[in-house]
């Protein structure tokens, strides 16, 4: 009787180890995208903050388009972002007091568990921030 308890016990142990073998790997699927939505959402917070900063430094100077880049890519400068590879969009460039204007940023994000699944495509991150000229220095 305590042969056949001992010989049971056996089996289940290749058993619990096939079960966890699969289940650790549906584990580190789903640890693996919420790294990818955490580093998603910092870039995304990168981002709005560079637009913010470029659309700060238009409503003071709405003409000057090479300033507001600047003040664009300066903002997203050690944080992880290459600035070069933002695209930098400014709507209503030249605008006077009163008017607003809009600085669009875009940004390429390549996924870790894309590769794994088949996405090789990036998910591309965009964020605007639009304010009013209120003085023109």
């Amino acid at each position: 009787m305590i042969a056949r308890w001992k010989k049971l016990g056996r089996e289940q142990k290749g058993a619990s180890l096939v079960e966890l073998a699969l289940v650790l790997l549906l584990l580190m699927l789903m640890i693996m995208g919420i790294v990818d939505l955490g580093r998603a959402f910092t870039n995304l917070m990168i981002l709005t903050n560079a637009s913010r900063e470029g659309a700060r430094y238009a409503s003071h100077f709405p003409t000057d388009s090479a300033g507001i880049i600047e003040a664009t890519r300066s903002a997203a400068e050690n944080s992880g972002i290459n600035p070069n590879d933002m695209v930098i969009t400014i709507t209503g460039l030249g605008a006077t007091r009163g008017q607003p204007i809009r600085v669009t940023t875009a940004y390429d994000f390549q996924m870790f568990l894309g590769g794994l699944v088949g996405i090789n495509a990036p998910l591309v991150l965009q964020t605007h921030t639009e304010m009013v000229v209120f003085g023109l220095d």
